[in-house]
């Protein structure tokens, strides 16, 4: 098995004295891998570490890192675990546990690739894996980047393997002795790969044997294609940012659409692998006629006034709670503080109260009036929220603070004159303290 002719071919070799961080599962594949690597960084001064994600998903997680652990021991290879609760993740970010699990994967070789200032992850994706994976994608009604499949190199990730078969995989680690454990679930039929793997492959390779070969190099030649297209597409977009003109994008050639739509989704961040065809001719329906429209990975697109916007939806908004004074309260998308006194405070991030009376947060109600200071008397909070251009969908995440059940400070419109220093000095003042918590992770593919 040479890997040598491809990896420089896509420039997968690192400089000289440069560290490449090896993904091991403990499978068979990414075994191979990391006993070629480490060999072939003896004779071509690069070194290389291994990373390996402990997922805790099946019993046999600890002997998988158990097994990983013992084999870079005996070779002083360097090895960097992480641990992960996924299914806690994934009820938290609200995907699905294999596509939580690959988030996670890629965000921990991502750290540690920063942290051991490694400058290639190197995957063990084969040729196999390509070739099924653009037959799995086909089935499910992909575009021409979808038929690409997995691309040899994304940034620093770089897969050595994709171009070699399962048979060369087997071979050479039957040859060099080198142990992997066997993941039960490989014989799941449940599992659509599975039963792509173990029931529709051996068929279609009696229809040519060199099926996986042929869908491979079939992919070679649409992924170039497609990088060109999406050049062009690109071109069509705004330098930077997840919008564009609802009139620009539905004058580009339609053909291009699509691809300048997924070009936005990966500017949003929130990862493409569930964003199908059926996502992106509703994002264009939605440049016609305009409103909201919810997208997988926790995603959102809103068009108005002519623009089409991708973002991340806010988390929902929790009912009433009650703001202590013993640490930060969790509401929504916000951490808020609350500190009692009269001391300075800053109205970029702070809402001041002087009142008496339980404090807590919640979303807004319909009949919630505010008596702002200067005006001529109440106005509801639907108007006010218009007044200030807050578009609907983004009212539930506004923070309404109460005073015994009743509406006092409105973060982006103000504060209820009776809760001022002016009309109330005599009540104790209150700080609250806000600040928007972090967005949830991305991946890779």
């Amino acid at each position: 098995m040479d890997l040598i002719p491809w990896m420089e071919q896509w420039d997968m070799l690192p400089e000289p004295g440069g560290v490449v961080l090896c993904a091991v599962s403990g499978g068979r594949d990414s075994m191979c891998l990391l006993h070629y690597l480490h060999t072939l960084s003896r004779r071509m001064d690069f070194r290389v570490a291994a990373g390996h994600l402990n997922h805790g998903m099946r019993p046999t997680a600890q002997r998988d890192e158990d097994l990983v652990r013992q084999f870079c021991e005996e070779r002083g290879i360097p090895l960097y675990v992480g641990y992960e609760r996924v299914y806690d993740r994934a009820r938290d970010w609200d995907l699905g546990v294999e596509e939580t699990g690959r988030r996670l994967r890629y965000e921990f070789l991502g750290r540690t690739a920063d942290q051991i200032g490694a400058g290639r992850i190197a995957t063990a994706h084969h040729m196999g894996d390509q070739a099924e994976t653009v037959l799995l994608n086909l089935l499910r009604g992909t575009g021409t980047e979808g038929l690409g499949g997995i691309p040899p190199v994304r940034g620093r990730l770089i897969r050595p393997l994709l171009n070699t078969s399962r048979a060369e995989i087997e071979a050479y680690v039957a040859e060099n002795g080198i142990a992997y454990a066997e993941d039960e679930t490989n014989t799941d039929l449940s599992y659509a790969r599975n039963r792509l793997r173990l029931v529709v492959w051996p068929e279609l390779k009696k229809i040519n044997g060199a099926a996986a070969e042929n869908v491979t190099r079939a992919a070679a030649i649409v992924r170039k294609e497609s990088e060109y297209l999406n050049g062009l597409a690109a071109s069509q977009l705004p330098r930077s940012g997840a919008w564009i003109g609802c009139r620009e994008l539905l004058a580009a050639p339609e053909a291009l659409r699509p691809r300048m739509l997924r070009l936005l989704v990966d500017r949003l961040g929130c990862g493409k692998k569930d964003f199908g065809q059926s996502h992106l001719e509703a994002l264009e329906q939605l440049a016609q006629t305009g409103g909201l429209l919810s997208l997988p990975g926790g995603a959102r697109a809103i068009c108005r006034d002519g623009v089409l916007t991708l973002e991340m939806a806010p988390l929902p908004a929790p009912g009433e709670t009650a703001l202590e004074e013993d640490g930060p309260t969790r509401w929504g998308d916000w951490e808020i503080c609350l500190r009692r006194g009269a001391e300075q405070w800053d109205p970029a991030c702070e809402i001041r109260l002087h009142c008496r009376g339980r404090l807590t947060v919640r979303s807004w109600h319909s009949g919630d009036r505010l008596t702002l200071p200067g005006s001529r008397g109440a106005r509801s909070l639907k108007r006010l929220f218009a007044d200030r251009g807050i578009a609907p969908e983004r009212r539930d995440g506004v923070p309404v603070f109460c005073a015994d059940g009743r509406a006092a400070a409105v973060w982006g419109i103000g504060t209820d004159r009776s809760c001022t220093e002016e009309e109330n000095g005599g009540a104790p003042a209150v700080t609250i303290t806000l600040r928007k918590r972090e967005e949830k992770g991305n991946g890779a593919q």
